[in-house]
């Protein structure tokens, strides 16, 4: 089963996640704005961000568990490894947790737009480590 063939998940995703990332569009120029696309029975966010210096290509997967299960976030630009930096260029946004409860994710008030804007903290946190050495925010507890 696919994401799409939930029916919860769908209702969200028309109701809640596509205005949502409509509107953060509309905000955007063209060449970082976020593309969706349907991959298996996943949705891919395909989106550029530009916290500083740089600009990274990103992509951000809903699985067919969202939103009980937070998406997943990698860069697909190239960067050197760093605190926060998991397998593959995952990034490290949330606490992971086996429950709800242990997660920073909270499917009742974040949306893949939270997800988004979380993203470009972290890389602005990047460009700060990749100076500094010294990651700027508070480890997750």
């Amino acid at each position: 089963m696919g994401i799409l063939d939930n029916p919860v998940s769908k209702e969200r995703l028309l109701n809640v996640e596509l205005p949502a990332i409509q509107a953060y569009n509309n905000q955007r120029d063209s060449e970082y704005r976020v593309t969706v696309e349907p991959k298996g029975g996943e949705l891919h966010l395909k989106y550029r961000l530009k916290p500083a210096h740089n600009c990274y290509e990103l992509l951000t997967i809903l699985s067919e568990s969202y939103p009980v299960v937070a998406p997943t976030t990698r860069v697909l630009t190239k960067l050197q490894q760093c605190p926060h930096l998991l397998y593959q260029q995952t990034l490290c946004l949330w606490k992971q947790g086996s429950r709800l409860a242990d997660s920073r994710w909270d499917p009742a008030r974040f949306t893949t737009v939270f997800a988004i804007q979380a993203a470009w903290r972290w890389l602005a946190c990047y460009e700060i480590w990749m100076v500094e050495k010294a990651w700027p925010m508070p480890e997750a507890r």
